[in-house]
Parts: structure tokens; C-alpha cells; sequence
């Protein structure tokens, strides 16, 4: 139930809000037709003004992505063999497995030649290493003897 006590000055502060719309609606002028017509003007140029720049954009960047799209592409350089190779490459790459030794002078390991593709002229691989490398020279797998005459850190 409600208490007889807060109905007091909610009914007083009731009243004065009521009388303050009242002044306040008495003191209101309307503003003149002729203003908010102009108003309504300005609005609908922005917004013509608006889907205008976004139709340009937008014409502007599929303009742009047709151009690109249809530009042909560019033609690959024309290869020019070095020297001719004397036979022709296989049509099937032959593996290449990788020597287990480096080549004298260098610490990384070897790598597989890559095959060639058919129809381009390539130079045959190379033949796999089999002699030992010189004392002092890195291996490429740690797990390897240790050559003579070298020490380990």
C-alpha cells in the first residue's frame, strides 16, 4: 500500500512541473513554414549531394578493378639458353640423392640438385661427392666421427 506521507510532495512537485509546461508552452512561438521548408530544401541536396559522391566512388573503383582485370598479362621474357645443352632433358626428372660428405672449403651441407622441367635446357647434375672431406672442415651431421688431427671445442 501506499504511504499517506510521500503522496504530499509528490502531488506538490506534480503540480509544479504541470505549471512550468504550461509557461513554457504559452512562451513558445512556432517557427515560420518558409523556415522549415528551407530547411527541408538544404536537407534533401545533402543527401543528393551524398549518393552522388558515393555513386562516383563507387563507379570510380569498378572502373579502376575493370582496368586492371583486362589489362593483359605481361609476357614472360624470352629465354635465351647460355649454351645449347648436347641432349635433350628427360621428360622425367631422375632423384638426385644428397652425398653424405661437403664439398672441400664449405661448413653447410649439400643440397639435391633441383630437377629441370621439360622443354628448358638445364646443365646435367652434378656427380655426387665420395671422397672425404679435408681435416678441419665441418660436417654436416653431428653424430659423425671427428677427423684427425682436428680437436673438439
Amino acid at each position: 500500500m501506499t504511504d499517506p506521507r510521500d503522496e504530499g510532495p509528490d502531488r506538490a512537485l506534480s503540480a509544479a512541473l504541470k505549471a512550468a509546461a504550461a509557461a513554457g508552452a504559452r512562451a513558445a512561438v512556432p517557427e515560420p513554414a518558409a523556415r522549415v521548408v528551407l530547411r527541408g530544401a538544404r536537407r534533401r541536396r545533402r543527401t543528393a549531394a551524398a549518393a552522388a559522391a558515393c555513386a562516383v566512388c563507387v563507379l570510380a573503383t569498378t572502373g579502376a578493378l575493370a582496368v586492371l582485370g583486362l589489362r593483359p598479362d605481361p609476357l614472360p621474357a624470352p629465354l635465351s639458353p647460355s649454351s645449347p645443352s648436347p641432349s635433350p632433358s628427360p621428360s622425367v626428372p631422375v632423384p638426385v640423392s644428397p652425398s653424405p660428405a661437403s664439398p672441400a672449403g664449405s661448413s653447410f651441407p649439400v643440397s639435391p640438385a633441383s630437377p629441370a622441367s621439360p622443354g628448358t635446357p638445364s646443365a646435367p647434375p652434378a656427380p655426387p661427392a665420395t671422397t672425404t672431406p679435408p681435416a678441419g672442415t665441418a660436417l654436416p651431421s653431428s653424430s659423425s666421427p671427428t677427423p684427425t688431427g682436428s680437436s673438439t671445442p
